[in-house]
């Protein structure tokens, strides 16, 4: 069964997660070194013309994937391409998220508490991660927590962290109940909603930084798609890290 036919199977949640860092502290009242790690959520019987649009539109534009800060700086396959362009490609993907998704939620962390709340968790057990890997931690077992309460099947899915040639299926004792065995890391240039993942990771980081462009006057044409984006997440943006929400998984 090929991926898309795998992500239509009608009845399962679908999950998709991606990671930013915001280094330093570009803005005043942002916390520095900031990690966030964002999981879209959708019904798998939205994949079908999820993939049938962006399939399209991926042909259309000549490119492999959505790749959001390709897009917003014009690099790789973006380059040479005017702001419009890059701007109705970004803005296209946005509107994709809009109508299919049925959730977003993230946890974050500044990378200067973590040695504190590694502290604190070692009083009840050794902690053999660093900061970015207990992190993804948290993310991993806060949405498979949502998962298990479900009644549907649940596949998770999370962009690669250095690159792979395939998915590969990691093996979690605790999520052993998702379809695949456990979470499941691919090139996002192989999973459509795992560019959804990345548009909307692009979007919280970028609307963070360049927030203050709304306020003198300097925000573009992409900081704007950005703001929208973060503005229209479905029933807003679940902090992963609180009371788990039925309805990630009905």
């Amino acid at each position: 069964m090929s991926l898309a036919d795998q992500f239509a199977v009608a009845g399962r949640t679908l999950v998709f997660c991606d990671d930013t860092d915001i280094a330093g502290q570009p803005v005043a009242k942002l916390r520095p070194d900031l990690r966030i790690l964002v999981a879209v959520q959708m019904a798998s019987e939205n994949y079908a013309a999820l993939d049938g649009a962006m399939t399209a539109a991926l042909d259309q534009y000549g490119v492999a994937e959505f790749h959001a800060t390709d897009i917003a700086t014009g690099n790789r396959a973006w380059k040479g391409r005017s702001e419009e362009e890059r701007v109705a490609a970004l803005a296209f993907v946005a509107e994709q998220m809009s109508i299919h998704a049925g959730r977003i939620g993230a946890v974050w962390l500044p990378k200067g508490q973590y040695p504190k709340i590694r502290k604190d968790a070692e009083k009840i057990g050794k902690v053999g991660v660093g900061f970015k890997h207990g992190l993804r931690r948290v993310l991993v077992r806060s949405v498979v927590e949502r998962l298990a309460a479900g009644t549907r099947p649940a596949m998770l899915w999370l962009d690669q962290d250095s690159p792979i040639a395939g998915p590969k299926v990691e093996h979690w004792p605790e999520a052993t109940f998702l379809v695949g065995g456990g979470p499941i890391i691919a090139p996002s240039q192989m999973v459509l909603g795992l560019q959804l993942a990345d548009l909307a990771i692009w979007s919280v980081q970028r609307f963070q930084v360049m927030r203050a462009g709304f306020d003198d006057g300097t925000a573009t044409a992409i900081d704007k798609v950005a703001r929208d984006v973060v503005a229209g997440f479905p029933t807003g943006f679940d902090d992963l890290r609180g009371d788990a929400h039925a309805d990630w998984a009905p």
